[in-house]
């Protein structure tokens, strides 16, 4: 018994040491957007959204971080148009799946998008879903019981018809099992879907006639797709959106916003019983005329707490549009908290998802842009950024956060070699790792084309930079030459 008790301290006290907070930003030399976000049974996370950062238009990416938040490995999926990841769902006897949309494959324009990729990254698969008519587009998606996939969105003609409500339900080999499109005479979308029990719950915006305004929905439907209950969601005049649901304990919680006449935004949040029936919701009306909107909502089981990420602009954050708060409320009421934190740069900050971890906490997934000269200028305008807030309630530094981190691992492929360039953006130093056991020659050139280093070596190499100032350079290795770029 004391050996036990001894054990089970351990285990508390590690738990404790263990806890992790941290704020990162990850991006390469394009505009990188984060989206989605799961946890491995190592702790550590793997991360989809899209990318400009291996050239060309935007593609879908996975990117594997560990447990502080370090790289671990990337890549990208899509093809010579635009893709974009929006949720990321893994299966450890599968691999992961990126649900999504893309304008590279399918019918022509966009077409939902669906990617197969075993546990390493690598693409076993991909599968468009859509009409050469429409436009198809993927909003959230949860994995099912046995390991199929349901995917929410919207589906748009192209003689510019307002959108209906998509819903795509596949096998675990991406075949699809049956379809809904959904709509009124206006605009309807799904912005989220969930499991509650063997159903699912999917939240949006809907068009009811009678009042001639959109308002928020939340609906019940079944592995089949048959629908067991539908709820228009509104509380003061003005048009509604439902984002995001959350399920607590014999009850869900719904986040999303109020649209005035004048254009300003007031954050709506309401609990539900399991059956749609309300228990209470409020509209906050700020008195100062703030603009603000829910976008995430998460129930914390462990701290039986409600996190809730939204959109906010106000005298104490940047002025040119919207910066990020991440809270948490008290799971009973709904009540505001003291526990809070801001993401406030220049640029537009965007909550894309928030994800309850094993330890307690919870992290979010985003995105921050960036325009004029600051220290972000090199990433193309815009960076992945990952939150984690651990059970001890502390949030991280995110004020003068400055330290880009690893999004791309380039590869340097030709006849002879093979291995990769890291990390990209660099500071202090960078690395080669090539596979080939010969006498290699490098050379670092900068933007003008003349050689600045030059060094043999074999199969591993660090390179010093601190003397390099900011800005471009190219590293050639035989027939090889791969961009990179040197940052603060």
């Amino acid at each position: 018994m004391r050996i036990l008790t001894l054990l089970s301290l351990l285990f508390v006290f590690g738990n404790l040491n263990g806890q992790i907070n941290f704020y990162k930003l990850y991006s390469g030399t394009g505009y990188d957007k984060g989206e989605g976000i799961v946890q491995l049974a190592d702790s550590s996370y793997v991360i989809t959204g899209s990318s400009s950062s291996w050239g060309g238009s935007s593609q879908a990416f996975l990117l594997h971080v560990d447990s502080l938040g370090n790289y671990k490995w990337s890549n990208q999926y899509g093809g010579p148009e635009s893709e974009e990841g929006k949720r990321v769902l893994f299966n450890p006897d599968l691999g992961f799946y990126i649900a999504g949309f893309s304008n590279s494959f399918g019918n022509g324009d966009f077409d939902a998008y669906l990617v197969k990729t075993d546990i390493n990254g690598t693409e076993e698969w991909h599968k468009t879903y859509g009409k050469p008519s429409n436009w198809e587009r993927i909003n959230d998606a949860v994995m099912t019981l046995d390991s199929g996939i349901i995917m929410v969105g919207e589906v748009q003609p192209l003689n510019g018809d307002n959108p209906d409500v998509l819903i795509i339900r596949t096998d675990k080999n991406g075949d699809t099992l049956w379809t809904k499109q959904i709509g009124s005479t206006g605009i309807d979308r799904a912005n989220t879907i969930i499991i509650s029990g063997n159903n699912y719950l999917i939240g949006g915006e809907w068009y009811v006639p009678d009042s001639i305004l959109v308002k928020g929905f939340v609906l019940e439907m079944d592995d089949l797709g048959q629908i067991l209950w539908n709820n228009t969601i509104s509380h003061l005049p003005g048009k509604y959106v439902v984002s995001d649901i959350s399920k607590g304990i014999n009850k869900f919680y719904v986040a999303g916003y109020r649209e005035q006449p004048n254009g300003k935004n007031n954050c709506y949040t309401g609990v539900y019983n399991d059956n749609g029936s309300l228990i209470s919701h409020y509209t906050i009306v700020n008195s100062d005329g703030r603009t603000e909107r829910f976008k995430e909502i998460l129930f914390n089981q462990i701290k039986n707490k409600v996190a809730v990420g939204y959109y906010t602009k106000n005298s104490s954050t940047f002025q040119d549009t919207f910066d990020v708060i991440l809270a948490y409320f008290d799971a009973a009421n709904v009540d505001w908290l003291n526990q809070f934190n801001s993401i406030n740069n220049q640029g537009i900050d965007e909550i894309n998802q928030l994800l309850a971890t094993s330890d307690g906490g919870y992290i979010g997934v985003g995105m921050n842009s960036n325009t004029g000269n600051s220290q972000f200028t090199f990433n193309g305008g815009s960076n992945i950024y990952v939150m984690k807030v651990g059970p001890n309630d502390v949030y991280p530094v995110t004020i003068n956060v400055a330290t880009l981190n690893q999004l791309v691992g380039i590869e340097v492929v030709n006849e002879q070699l093979k291995g990769k360039i890291y990390p990209n953006p660099f500071k202090d130093e960078i690395k080669i790792e090539i596979e080939s056991d010969i006498l290699n020659t490098v050379e670092l050139i900068n933007i003008q084309g003349i050689t600045i280093e030059k060094l043999e070596f074999q199969k591993e190499l660090t390179i010093s930079t601190n003397h390099l100032s900011n800005g471009s350079y190219f590293v050639k290795i035989g027939n090889s030459v791969t961009k990179i770029i040197k940052i603060d």
